[in-house]
């Protein structure tokens, strides 16, 4: 119904906005700055962000098999994650430096933990409101019209000149939280229940076939889209807080511009879209070794580039997920996956970070490497329509 697929644009739309503004990589970086944080808290942002949000997904999964009703779930998290934010607000507003920064650290790991039950949950809720062939576009159409909304934010922000204040950052984190509410207002009325099969006696065990095991194993390489990101921005590490608009803007106007065209390819074939955003990604990775140039612009249009290779990559794989099990079968193959994929990036993390101050070359090379191998090794998966 109408209804139903503005419930499903709502919690597409007011996420992704939401993920925009408190990105680990941008804004969350620009707070621990303004309160004076050490500087070692800020390599915490991306690893916590990201696996925190990954790795409980396994258990959550666990307990959702004796528990069908998964909207209670996402429920829950949503609220977690609009008081994770309000704990930041709280934090960077009646505390300063190390104290700030741990208390914005814990409210990440809240944030995240939140991010998971809502991760996990929101695959069955959109499969309810939407079919086979269709879920990609959607996806797509709801990511442009947060793409469009976050645009709309980040231009009057960049053209203040100077660095970024502590109120610009206050508003956005306001305007996160205000997102997470409207989700959850929004898209309240959907009840998902999911059948759940009682033989197994809620057994431990996860008995997967081999095609699990292969998309795990590609995704996990091409989590190098969203790991070489930091990379793009490192060149201008100095005007961190000046360009943070500018960053936010090319990640939303990648969203707005190339979003509906990643659904439309996903829903023909994930499995191609995967191929085709990872060539992007590689792409604009050999364009940062190879221009190696100190514009602002340059760098700017390798990170709109990027960034619309990672929505690329995103839709592939939320999409696949989607199309290639049912039931509690995608649910199992989504909190397993993820787990899996939350070591992998702490893995990977700490093998980048021990390498990049010894390397006599830029990491970045490993990283394209990896992508071109994530892109040959997506051919093992098979087709899931």
């Amino acid at each position: 119904s109408l209804g139903l697929v503005g419930s499903e644009m709502c919690i597409r739309d007011s996420n992704k906005l939401a993920d925009l503004l408190i990105s680990a990589k941008t804004t969350l970086t620009a707070l621990l700055l303004s309160v004076g944080a050490p500087i070692w808290m800020i390599g915490w942002l991306v690893p916590i962000r990201e696996s925190g949000a990954l790795l409980p997904q396994v258990l959550i999964s666990i307990y959702l098999r004796k528990h069908p009703k998964r909207h209670i779930v996402w429920r829950v998290g949503m609220l977690v994650q609009s008081l994770a934010v309000i704990g930041m607000l709280v934090s960077a507003t009646l505390l300063s430096d190390a104290k700030a920064g741990a208390c914005i650290l814990a409210s990440l790991v809240l944030l995240s933990l939140g991010r998971s039950a809502c991760s996990l949950t929101v695959k069955d809720m959109e499969a309810d409101v939407a079919r086979k062939g269709q879920r990609g576009n959607l996806i797509g159409v709801a990511s442009t019209v947060s793409g469009v909304i976050t645009l709309l934010i980040a231009i009057p922000l960049a053209l203040y000149e100077g660095a970024f204040s502590s109120n610009t950052l206050m508003v956005i984190l306001c305007v996160s939280v205000l997102a997470f509410l409207v989700t959850l207002v929004c898209v309240w009325p959907i009840k998902t229940n999911v059948e759940l099969d009682y033989s197994s006696d809620g057994a431990m065990g996860i008995d997967f076939d081999s095609t699990v095991y292969k998309f795990i194993f590609v995704r996990g390489l091409f989590v190098h889209s969203a790991l070489v990101a930091p990379y793009f921005m490192l060149e201008k590490s100095g005007e961190a807080q000046e360009l943070l608009p500018i960053y936010i803007g090319a990640e939303a106007l990648a969203a707005l511009l190339s979003s509906i065209i990643w659904g439309k390819i996903a829903d023909k074939s994930a499995k191609l879209t995967l191929q085709a955003s990872g060539v992007l990604a590689l792409f604009a990775c050999v364009g940062l070794l190879v221009l190696q140039s100190t514009s602002i612009v340059t760098s700017a249009l390798l990170f709109f580039v990027l960034s619309v290779a990672h929505a690329g990559v995103r839709t592939g794989r939320k999409t696949y997920s989607l199309d290639v099990k049912d039931g509690h079968d995608r649910t199992e193959l989504v909190g397993f996956s993820n787990t899996a994929i939350g070591l992998v990036l702490l893995g990977f993390g700490a093998i980048y970070a021990a390498l990049t101050p010894v390397l006599s070359f830029s990491v970045v090379y490993i990283m394209s490497a990896m992508l071109l191998f994530a892109i040959v090794a997506s051919l093992i998966l098979p087709n899931e329509k």
